[in-house]
């Protein structure tokens, strides 16, 4: 090792990276702040990016369908298979990719993504273009919810409530008949 390789590695030791800095460059004195490890500034912790990837953000107006997500299925070799197949069989390279099938075995895609959708889509979004706030294009918005399949709450009247009670309860209800008659000959202080 050569005595100013020795000297500059002695001095790296035992004063630190700002203190060689400065004895072979002839510079200023470092500061702490210069040489602090850089933490990562991120928009997002790293206990919420589960959630984030997973989730909606709270501002969204359609949530996403966590059941769904898990189903989703891609499968990378079924391009290289169905090519290698088609040209097994001597079809020329450029017939074999006008050819390939589309896969089958993809999650589906949503309501909206049909073909009676995308003009509700397409209005929905020059609207936002034009308007740029939700509250001026809800008649789009009403439209593509029912497109998707989503129904408001419909009120049920007290006959309708009760109807369905009774249909919950079932056979249950054959013994309000008899507690009635029985209430007759108990007394209750």
């Amino acid at each position: 090792m050569a005595p100013a390789q020795a000297v500059s590695l002695k001095l790296f030791l035992v004063h630190g990276p700002c203190q060689q800095v400065r004895h072979l460059n002839r510079r200023p004195p470092c500061t702490s702040s210069a040489m602090a490890p850089s933490i990562p500034k991120v928009a997002i912790p790293p206990e919420r990016w589960t959630q984030a990837i997973y989730g909606t953000p709270d501002a969204a107006l359609a949530k996403a369908e966590v059941s769904q997500l898990g189903s989703t299925r891609f499968d990378s070799a079924h391009w290289s298979k169905a090519y290698l197949q088609c040209i097994g069989r001597g079809i020329s390279h450029k017939e074999c990719v006008a050819s390939l099938p589309d896969d089958v075995r993809t999650t589906p895609a949503g309501p909206l993504a049909g073909d009676d959708a995308k003009a509700g889509l397409a209005t929905a979004i020059a609207c936002m273009s034009e308007h740029g706030t939700p509250d001026a294009c809800t008649s789009h918005f009403e439209t593509l919810s029912k497109l998707a399949g989503y129904e408001e709450e419909v009120k049920k009247s007290s006959t309708e409530k009760a109807r369905d009670f009774c249909n919950k309860a079932g056979y249950k209800l054959l013994g309000v008949p008899v507690l009635f008659y029985a209430m007759k000959f108990i007394k209750i202080k």
